[in-house]
């Protein structure tokens, strides 16, 4: 079936999916301007999780926070999927991720509720039975135009999220805390359906430009959502010296956050078939400590006079940057121009336990003092990974570093995903 066109300019285009990732390394493909509407009414729905735990920053609050950001960030990562392999950006894909799109602002209403306890899980599960359901619809569509390797890739998918999804239907009758068991069961299923698929496009399952380029747009997102928090926090109190230096560290620490991320993470493994999942399975930790770290600025500076820091804020910011620093080690344990003894991902594991005693033992520091050391800390972690050689792994543990094989470079020097 050839594409056909219902109106002027092809604006109604009708194109069949077809697969679009080949055994081209250096193909290129980018963001259409419809996917990045789309990450903003996801933006919209995280953003109702930072507002809810900043409201209250209690243990439970924290965990509701990591396990609802992930299911909404798993969501996104679904679409950004089938995007990657059978978007061909026509009338029917971009009625379908329309649905989505208000699918998830329907669930994100009844966020709120969900993370305060007070109900809200049926509307938020029957909200994201809707946006499973359109991407079902999507593969089945695939599945008749493609064959091969491909179609067995659509029917996993559509055997697998079928059944999960029925596990997401059966939770809207069921109350607390039972539907939150059925919701984890749905996730770790869906994360279990993954590997399968990836394998049976062997030579290829991904084109790495576009994959790349749509996380690290969300990262910018997440990242923007944090500094933006922070603004509107410091529009909303009276402005003293040390309000202005607390919004100044944590506007240091979000730009150390995009610097290493864009400049500095080794991003290799992304090309590397099934081990490419590291890379998306990473971001749940990464955008979540983000998130969380949104949270903790939000916190800090209506409590820049306090003698020391609320533990919700502190496990915000310090949690946050933990996260950030953890889950850019899981990336590089998978990296091909890397290895464990590479002094960058060493000092990322010694950053996520610093930040994390902090948060424990930093209950008597001054605002200033507390978050002044954290920022202190992740732009250190900056330096010693800038400073790093990249001709292949930089090591504390042996005098000569592996170089990489002659003729290629590492993926470091890659230009960095740009939205």
């Amino acid at each position: 079936m050839s594409a056909r066109y219902l109106g002027a300019g092809h604006t109604f285009r009708l194109d069949p999916p077809r697969l679009r990732t080949t055994g081209d390394p250096a193909e290129e493909r980018h963001a259409t301007w419809f996917e990045l509407f789309f990450d903003l009414v996801f933006a919209a729905a995280l953003s109702q999780l930072a507002s809810s735990l900043a409201r209250s920053p209690s243990a439970w609050g924290f965990v509701r926070f990591a396990g609802l950001f992930v299911v909404v960030v798993w969501a996104w990562i679904l679409y950004a999927l089938y995007a990657n392999r059978f978007d061909t950006d026509d009338l029917i894909f971009r009625l379908a991720k329309s649905g989505a799109m208000l699918a998830i602002a329907g669930a994100a209403v009844n966020l709120s509720d969900v993370m305060s306890g007070h109900g809200g899980t049926a509307g938020f599960a029957l909200g994201y039975v809707v946006l499973r359901s359109l991407l079902i619809a999507l593969y089945v569509r695939a599945r008749k135009h493609t064959d091969g390797s491909a179609r067995q890739l659509t029917e996993v998918y559509i055997v697998g999220y079928s059944a999960t999804t029925a596990i997401w239907t059966a939770s809207i009758w069921v109350t607390t805390p039972l539907c939150y068991w059925l919701w984890l069961a749905a996730m770790v299923a869906d994360l279990a359906i993954a590997p399968e698929a990836w394998a049976k496009l062997k030579a290829r399952p991904i084109v790495v430009s576009h994959l790349t380029e749509r996380f690290g747009t969300f990262f910018i997102i997440v990242l923007g959502r944090a500094v933006a928090s922070l603004v509107a926090d410091l529009a909303g109190v009276d402005l003293t010296l040390r309000s202005w230096v607390l919004a100044g560290l944590c506007f240091l620490t979000a730009l150390c956050f995009w610097w290493i991320y864009f400049d500095l993470a080794d991003t290799s493994v992304v090309g590397r078939g099934v081990l490419g999942l590291v890379y998306v399975y990473s971001h749940f930790l990464l955008l979540t400590g983000v998130g969380a770290f949104g949270v903790g600025s939000a916190l800090v500076v209506p409590e820049a006079a306090r003698y020391g820091l609320t533990a919700g804020a502190r496990w915000a910011l310090a949690g946050g940057v933990s996260a950030f620093a953890l889950s850019l080690a899981a990336l590089h344990i998978g990296a091909e121009w890397t290895s464990m003894s590479d002094r960058a991902f060493l000092s990322r594991l010694v950053l996520a336990g610093l930040a994390l005693v902090l948060a424990d033992a930093g209950g008597g520091m001054a605002p200033v003092v507390f978050v002044g050391l954290l920022t202190c800390a992740v732009f250190g972690q900056l330096m010693i990974e800038a400073l790093t050689p990249r001709e292949g792994a930089a090591t504390v543990l042996q005098a000569t570093p592996p170089a990489p094989p002659r003729g290629q470079e590492p993926a470091l020097d890659a230009p960095a995903p740009a939205a």
